[in-house]
């Protein structure tokens, strides 16, 4: 399948230019998003929740071309080529790329800590192809902890010489790939006197017992996926507890908590869910430079299309480098501490960027009008944004990710990395100073100082500022910091694209537009850190809270953004200027 300039210069910035094993993972989704889904799309195969023969076509084609098989086909990795399939079958339908993770969710704990008879009979089985995992459960429980978790397994019987017999009962809700499943990873809590701790357990349908594949969930978005509310009533072998169990004083204790199970698989999955909204997002500019497509000529209409367009590149560039660096840490038996620190801010911000400000700008998008149904079949901006905000939901809603991000972004080491990063930034603002770094730079100081401020601060009653209680204080610096983060990202992968000189005929112009989108992306960022920075310094008290050597080290840090910003305006009317010239050519 022919590259585009596009899609030679997205390579280069991703890193995967050079990787001939990911590049087929993306020709092979391309070609089942575009010649398979596509058409079903047309045909309205989005018209129904109901998992139909046609849909089940679509899991074959996913099926034969190695799509659903990547977690056991990956050699150097698997949360990249994972992002990247995902990338390539969301920029025509959620749900689909939803499908073509079916299994790998349920199987990453089996590969990261199962035995090695779980591994066997569970991974690389083509008669074991497709799982679930099912976590979640009916409200009021939610199922991703211990203490509300109402899943249960206890001890049925037991004969000296065997495993125990387990008791399962567990009921689940919103559950993906239900109706095809050929396992079940599921999550329950040990009661009675011989069963004790957490645990994921593994089911399947020819169980002792009642295997219900659920009723199906009536949902907007994300109608090519299954999603079910099953329940399971079964008895199993002991030897089903991934990771294995211990007997002590004659109680089944799980060797791994179902947290620590799942902890490295949503740390890669999070990533995959951030680029499959991204990637919905810069799917809406690709019709700009198509001939059919009919635009209004309004400047602001190619204004606001530059920013989506901005804050798209910056969240594919933060969701790949997180990606990256997820394969990176799971190269490691004990992983560096550096490495693990910038995973746990990297992975849940990426997903937060993505389900927030992209979901922003999708909205936008839709309220415009743009193009109408976009190019191919691939649904209309009103779909993808129903398909983001489902998106939005899994792995939990953006409130647990900004308790994620809040609560790593203070450790003292990464801070110390995250000061490094900025004199990385201010270094290359000295020798790109149009290219907006150096409106990064000074907020991504701004941010940090006033982080440390904001931790010593107390409010007018004495008590303390920044805690977890206090989330008004916390998620808004959590979300300015993902700004700042997804703006690096992109700046980087800009200055990749003009080391690696693969823009082809686009040349060093490619190169310039895309410091142009990073500088929009930075200098959005840097806005929304002064504006965060001054509504938290001041909004809890009547007066301003520190010294007045503090109110100038303070004042001149906002003077230093305000001066950052200059050129940024004359950014984004190259980028618009782009974006009209390749409609008009």
């Amino acid at each position: 399948m022919a590259a585009s300039w596009w899609d030679e210069v997205h390579w280069a910035m991703w890193r995967v230019a050079d990787h001939p094993d990911l590049l087929a993972v993306i020709h092979s989704a391309r070609h089942v998003a575009r010649e398979v889904i596509a058409p079903q799309l047309v045909a309205g195969a989005r018209s129904s929740c109901e998992w139909t023969s046609e849909k089940a076509c679509i899991l074959a084609s996913l099926d034969a071309n190695g799509l659903t098989s990547i977690l056991s086909s990956a050699s150097q990795g698997i949360a990249m080529p994972l992002a990247l399939a995902a990338w390539e079958l969301a920029w025509v339908d959620g749900g689909a790329a939803t499908l073509s993770l079916s299994g790998s969710l349920a199987q990453m704990p089996i590969r990261d800590f199962g035995t090695k008879q779980q591994r066997d009979r569970y991974l690389g089985n083509a008669d074991r192809r497709h799982a679930a995992l099912c976590l979640t459960e009916p409200i009021p429980g939610a199922g991703t902890d211990a203490m509300f978790l109402s899943g249960r397994f206890h001890v049925a019987g037991w004969v000296a010489g065997s495993d125990p017999v387990l008791e399962i009962h567990k009921r689940g809700r919103f559950i993906s790939h239900m109706d095809f499943a050929d396992f079940v990873v599921a999550a329950v809590q040990g009661c009675g006197d011989r069963a004790r701790g957490s645990c994921l357990v593994i089911l399947e349908p020819g169980d002792a017992g009642e295997f219900d594949r659920g009723s199906r969930v009536r949902k907007l978005g994300h109608q090519l996926a299954s999603t079910t509310n099953p329940v399971f009533g079964l008895r199993v072998p002991a030897s089903r507890i991934v990771g294995g169990y211990a007997m002590v004083d004659g109680v089944v204790v799980p060797d791994f908590d179902h947290r620590r199970l799942l902890e490295p698989a949503f740390r890669r999955t999070r990533v995959v869910l951030s680029l499959m909204t991204a990637s919905k997002l810069l799917s809406t500019v690709e019709p700009l430079v198509n001939p059919s497509c009919q635009t209004t000529g309004e400047p602001e209409f190619w204004e606001r299309m530059v920013d989506l367009w901005a804050t798209g590149e910056a969240a594919a560039s933060l969701g790949f480098s997180a990606a990256r660096l997820s394969d990176e840490l799971d190269k490691w038996a004990n992983p560096p501490g550096e490495v693990t620190r910038e995973a746990a801010v990297l992975c849940p911000a990426a997903k937060l960027f993505s389900t927030s400000s992209a979901t922003v700008m999708l909205q936008r998008a839709a309220a415009l009008g743009g193009c109408g149904p976009m190019d191919g079949g691939s649904g209309s901006v009103h779909d993808k944004l129903v398909d983001a905000q489902i998106e939005a939901l899994y792995l939990g809603p953006e409130a647990l990710q900004r308790r994620l991000v809040s609560a790593a972004m203070i450790d003292g080491e990464f801070l110390k990395e995250f000061q490094a990063w900025t004199e990385e930034m201010n270094q290359l603002a000295h020798s790109l100073p149009y290219s907006g770094i150096r409106g990064l730079t000074a907020g991504m100081r701004l941010w940090h100082w006033t982080l440390l401020q904001l931790r010593r601060q107390t409010d007018a009653r004495g008590a303390r500022l920044f805690c977890d209680a206090r989330q008004g204080a916390t998620f808004p610096m959590a979300d300015a910091l993902c700004r700042l983060l997804a703006a690096r990202s992109l700046t980087l992968d800009a200055l990749e694209l003009e080391k690696s000189g693969r823009q082809g005929a686009a040349t060093a112009f490619v190169s310039s537009l895309f410091y142009d989108l990073s500088t929009i992306a930075s200098v959005r960022a840097a806005g929304s850190v002064a504006q965060t920075c001054a509504a938290l310094l001041l909004g809890y008290d009547g007066q301003f809270p520190v010294s007045a050597a503090t109110r100038s080290v303070f004042d001149e840090l906002r003077t230093r953004l305000n001066m950052s910003l200059c050129g940024a305006m004359a950014a984004r009317d190259r980028a618009a200027r782009f974006l009209r010239a390749e409609r008009e050519s």
